[in-house]
């Protein structure tokens, strides 16, 4: 890749995330080169050097969009959604965990710095939820809290500011040494984007993109961060990796040489006479209750987020995750109005 022009330095770091994964999360690479793009594209180029740089980024694009191949993850939004999110919360757990139980160190700080990022491509589908936007916040925050007690020479404070129990507000975040992904000022009006053609978008390409925190020049490299593993989070939904493996059929002509054991046959004895007896009435068969329908009208909100539980489900099969998967299939039902309450409808 050609350096990052001067002017879209807020790029770098989803480009520096696209290029660590390019090998072993192409998928997540993919999302973070393609949210570099879209946020170069909303504000356009300045120049003939950013031009030249941004078509550049659109030509790997398409290339990795090759490579990849088919992939649910790209060609389906609520698929893509679950699996950046998945991974960004993976990676968060990690610093997290690391945090709390009082290792933090500098690699914490950048794992937590690395999250914050995955987390924002969810922007790359339109507004993401609080609870993600809540995380990004708190991941910004602890990785620049990390630093400066290091930096101070005492041993970072576990957990959040304050305790557990207290909630961190916009003022807890040093807004002076957090990532920037904010456009400069003066770019070009993002109503006239000089090039109409992008590789494989999501269908919400046209989704706005939120604005974040100012400037990361005080931030470390958040190079060498944690990579999570396929252990499943224990924060519902989320899920990196894509297509579900099954095992194999069962090949027919396996069986083939089995030994079947062999039994000799005696002629049984003549039965003695029995008397004959009139058989028993038979008992009426029992009418089963047709399924119950759920007393409610859905609307297609409830059928997009049944939808979307559902894919979630799909998404933490994928990590043994039954846990996590029996929880959203149980909400996608209880969305559709079926519950216990009503036996599930059956």
């Amino acid at each position: 890749m050609e350096s990052v022009p001067e002017e879209l330095k807020y790029l770098q770091p989803y480009l520096q995330r696209s290029q660590e994964l390019q090998s072993r999360e192409p998928v997540v690479s993919y999302y973070a080169k393609y949210y570099a793009a879209k946020l170069a594209l909303s504000k356009g180029p300045k120049n003939k050097n950013t031009e030249k740089f941004v078509i550049s980024l659109l030509d790997e694009l398409e290339t990795a969009k090759q490579q990849i191949g088919a992939n649910e993850a790209i060609t389906n939004d609520l698929v893509g959604y679950a699996h950046i999110e998945n991974f960004g919360l993976k990676v968060f757990e990690n610093a997290d965990n690391e945090d709390r139980a009082g290792r933090a160190s500098k690699k914490t700080a950048k794992t937590f710095l690395a999250a914050s990022v995955f987390l924002e491509l969810l922007k790359t589908f339109g507004d993401i939820d609080p609870d993600v936007a809540g995380k990004i916040k708190y991941a910004k925050w602890k990785a620049t809290d990390i630093i400066k007690a290091i930096k101070e020479g005492r041993a970072p404070v576990p957990g959040p500011p304050g305790g557990e129990d207290t909630q961190m507000e916009d003022s807890d975040v040093p807004t002076d040494i957090v990532p920037d992904s904010t456009p400069p000022a003066g770019a070009s009006d993002p109503s006239q984007p000089f090039i109409t053609h992008f590789p494989s978008p999501p269908s919400n390409f046209t989704a706005a993109i939120p604005p974040t925190s100012p400037q990361q020049d005080n931030l470390p490299s958040t190079t060498g961060f944690s990579v999570p593993d396929n252990t499943p989070p224990s924060v519902t939904p989320t899920f990196p990796q894509g297509d579900q493996s099954f095992p194999p059929p069962v090949n027919a002509s396996s069986t083939a040489d089995v030994s079947v054991p062999t039994f000799s046959i005696s002629k049984p004895a003549p039965a003695p006479y029995q008397p004959v007896v009139s058989p028993a009435p038979t008992p009426t068969r029992q009418e089963i209750p047709a399924a119950v329908a759920p007393q409610q009208n859905l609307g297609p909100a409830d059928m997009a987020k049944a939808q979307k539980l559902a894919k979630f489900a799909i998404s933490a099969l994928t990590y043994d995750d039954v846990k996590t998967a029996r929880e959203n299939l149980l909400k996608a039902l209880d969305t559709l109005g079926y519950n216990q309450s009503n036996n599930f409808g059956f």
